[in-house]
């Protein structure tokens, strides 16, 4: 209340107070709003671009478990032997028995 009391008491110097710096007080709050602003964009596009690279590292990580990774036994029909050696002893007993049947 003190302090309303002086300001309307002195309402004419307050005026030109105003009127003398109120331009230059003016711009110091401007400039100070621009740059907090300036500031706090910066540091969301710092967050973005630091929230951006760690979603591409987990992808490089994926990429690479799935790479490591071998596939699936469902994907693959088992072996239990080199054809050639398949093809080899079939061939083998294939021949005795010609022979068996042959001689009688």
């Amino acid at each position: 209340m003190d302090f309303v009391n002086l300001i309307f008491d002195h309402f004419f110097e307050v005026i030109i107070f105003l009127f003398l710096f109120g331009g230059s007080i003016g711009a110091a709050l401007r400039w100070i709003i621009r740059q907090s602003f300036g500031h706090r964009e910066r540091m969301q596009a710092q967050r973005n671009e630091e929230l951006r690279l760690k979603v591409q590292l987990e992808q490089l990580k994926t990429e690479r478990l799935s790479l490591r990774q071998p596939p699936a036994p469902s994907d693959q029909s088992p072996k239990d032997a080199s054809w050639d050696d398949h093809v080899q002893a079939n061939y083998e007993m294939g021949y005795q028995q010609q022979q068996i049947h042959q001689q009688p």
